[in-house]
């Protein structure tokens, strides 16, 4: 990535119109978000607001490409369907521009609903926004697929042995899914996780045929920003699929319940922080319920596939290297003994067959 001046410059350039106050917002696993504001209105993008923080969110890793454009395409549509997502301004594929493809769009009031300044601060805005999370992503659940475009969107999970002839969409995510964890369990190897892959894939059939919604695939409460207690935006639709719900719920259960609190370190060492963490994962399956009813052995089901996901994308991580999953090479500090362990006793649970991930020798890649 080029230095912050440089970007400004290239930035400005871009938009024929002076930027100013370019600083990084945020960086994550795949990911680097920065803030700026325009000194005059841009000449090309005229409906971006002057004087005011707008969002650059740069794509980076081996998969950017596909993820800059699904999440451009996703949130533009989702947003003219009235759903809480920033305001998109412009996506740029060209990496000769700013030296990764990235986006421009709008600056949600607010910050994470996790706050993590002090615990004080985390419990109470946590707490009070719990509900408003989980009804967020029930109302994502409850939108019509055909409305907007929304089941056209490319889709981001998609493996080599479950592409049919004719397209992908044809093929429901649940197979898309198993197959990709089949071809991790294989490349990786993950020989720990290979009998648990084999007891759901097994059962699989029971659980294909399903009603297909939108699916964030990654939803939690650090892609959820709230002002106060509002949600001003939900955020990070790179993952976005159509498919079973109850897959995207479980996903959230199997983040809430393993990872979400791994940071700071005194939401993880010590009793209070461990015992907020479990109190609000318990609490989210039965305000969901309540919100968009659930099958609770489908949902069961997909908590094992779901946490079979996770820890085989952790184990790609370990032993292949973050971009071996589309990721900066810098993710690797997220790949957490504690992370494994939870993970681990959490997909054994719910398939009900031994899970073992070792992670002795990592495979870094070079920066």
């Amino acid at each position: 990535m080029f230095e912050t001046s440089e970007i400004a410059a290239r930035l400005s350039s871009y938009l024929s119109a002076p930027v100013a106050h370019l600083s990084v917002l945020a960086s994550g696993w795949e990911t680097t978000v920065f803030e700026f504001t325009l000194e005059s209105r841009s000449n090309s993008l005229a409906n971006i607001p002057v004087g005011e923080p707008v969002v650059l969110r740069f794509y980076q890793g081996s998969a950017a490409d596909a993820k800059g454009a699904r999440e451009h395409i996703t949130i533009e549509r989702l947003s003219r369907a009235g759903y809480v997502v920033p305001t998109p301004y412009a996506f740029e594929p060209d990496r000769r521009v700013l030296g990764a493809p990235f986006m421009i769009m709008q600056r949600l009031a607010g910050g994470p609903l996790f706050a993590i300044k002090s615990f004080p601060q985390a419990f109470k805005t946590f707490s009070l926004g719990f509900f408003s999370f989980v009804r967020a992503q029930a109302r994502l659940h409850k939108l019509d697929p055909g409305l907007a475009g929304l089941r056209d969107i490319p889709h981001a999970f998609s493996a080599n042995s479950a592409a049919a002839p004719s397209s992908s969409y044809e093929v429901p995510l649940l197979d898309r899914v198993l197959a990709i964890i089949a071809e991790r369990v294989e490349r990786g190897p993950l020989p720990g996780l290979r009998d648990a892959l084999q007891s759901v894939s097994e059962r699989a059939d029971i659980f294909r045929a399903s009603k297909a919604t939108l699916v964030h695939m990654d939803y939690h409460p650090q892609n959820v920003i709230v002002k106060n207690t509002r949600i001003t935006g939900v955020i990070d639709w790179v993952n976005t699929d159509v498919g079973d719900r109850h897959l995207d719920a479980a996903t959230t259960a199997v983040i809430l319940a393993t990872s979400a609190m791994e940071h700071p370190r005194w939401m993880r060492d010590n009793i209070v922080g461990n015992g907020l963490r479990a109190n609000f994962s318990m609490m989210y399956l039965p305000l969901y319920h309540a919100m968009a009813p659930l099958e609770f052995q489908r949902f069961r089901y997909c908590q094992s596939v779901a946490a079979l996901l996770r820890l085989s994308m952790l184990g790609m991580m370990a032993t292949r290297g973050p971009e071996s999953v589309g990721f900066r090479p810098e993710a690797i500090r997220e790949v957490t003994p504690g992370v494994v362990r939870l993970l681990s006793r959490y997909a054994g649970r719910k398939s009900g067959v031994e899970v073992r991930l070792d992670l002795a020798s990592p495979q870094v890649p070079r920066s």
